[in-house]
């Protein structure tokens, strides 16, 4: 990559992580959302991602407007970069103000495993376990700046992410590879652990079979069968963006089925599936769909 070209991708950056996202800083949330439904209508934002996402998805499930499937998926970008600042600087009186909750409460007992995906605007989960007394810790992929190639302002991004996942969650991100006794060491703790669970097979080690867009789809299998094994319960969790109002829903599911690690992938790939028949410009992993349906055993 050329300097030219460095300086651009560099450019771009700031503007689509840090410059247009933190305008929440200083605006009202209605005020601040109308401008990101502004942005959103442009196509040079998030332009790679969103045209490498729609073309990835026009394979899987069938669009019938594409300008208006790219448009809420880059909204949706948009507003998870946002949730950053938002967490950053707002207190629990915006997170009342703004997230509705429905189905059930997270789990009296202070040890449980919160699943969710690459969907929507999940950010705020953290915040609302922590204003419930819940600590959270938070199971990441590690990256370094080798992660980042010649992209400075992504890394330093993500780095003030990973911080604010910490703040929100009051406990330190445990990364995978070797996690086993640091999970349970938070579990022991009375903490409470949340993770994503949509993550192609390359980037994990064992998983099982699920089905995903009537297709066979591989998930990892190690978190969930900790949790079988260790007889720790088991919710799911999303948080939809309503991309009229920009009000926010947490959805809560009851404990899950967690006495046998397929059942429970299954029930798991089913919630999935059915807030992507809700929302599918919502999920972030359209560009990577394909990986989920390679898996050698």
């Amino acid at each position: 990559m050329g300097l030219l070209s460095r300086l651009r991708r560099e450019f771009k950056d700031l503007l689509e992580l840090v410059v247009l996202p933190g305008t929440a800083i200083f605006l009202p949330w209605p005020w601040c959302f109308r401008f990101y439904r502004y942005c959103s209508q442009q196509s040079w934002l998030y332009r790679a991602l969103t045209e490498q996402s729609l073309a990835a998805a026009r394979k899987i499930i069938p669009i019938d407007d594409p300008a208006r499937w790219c448009a809420t998926y880059r909204l949706t970008q948009l507003v998870d970069h946002g949730d950053l600042y938002l967490s950053r600087f707002r207190s629990d009186r915006w997170l009342r103000k703004y997230l509705d909750l429905t189905g059930a409460n997270w789990p009296k007992h202070p040890s449980f495993l919160a699943i969710t995906f690459h969907w929507g605007t999940g950010l705020w989960s953290l915040r609302h376990l922590r204003s419930h007394g819940i600590a959270t810790a938070f199971l990441s992929a590690r990256f370094d700046k080798s992660s980042f190639v010649k992209r400075r302002i992504a890394y330093y991004y993500s780095r003030l992410r990973t911080r604010e996942v910490e703040r929100a969650g009051l406990t330190k991100v445990i990364y995978k590879g070797g996690s086993v006794p640091r999970l349970l060491e938070a579990f022991r703790q009375g903490k409470a652990v949340a993770a994503l669970i949509d993550v192609p097979p390359r980037e994990v080690g064992t998983c099982l079979p699920v089905t995903l867009f009537q297709r066979r789809a591989w998930w990892p299998s190690g978190l969930i069968g900790l949790a079988v094994r260790e007889h720790i319960p088991v919710v799911a969790f999303t948080v939809a963006l309503d991309p009229e109002t920009g009000r926010r829903c947490l959805h809560i599911t009851a404990p899950l089925p967690a006495h046998d690690p397929q059942q429970l992938a299954e029930v798991l790939a089913g919630y999935f599936s059915e807030a992507m028949s809700r929302d599918s410009p919502a999920w972030h992993f359209w560009w990577l769909v394909e990986e989920f349906f390679k898996y050698e055993i």
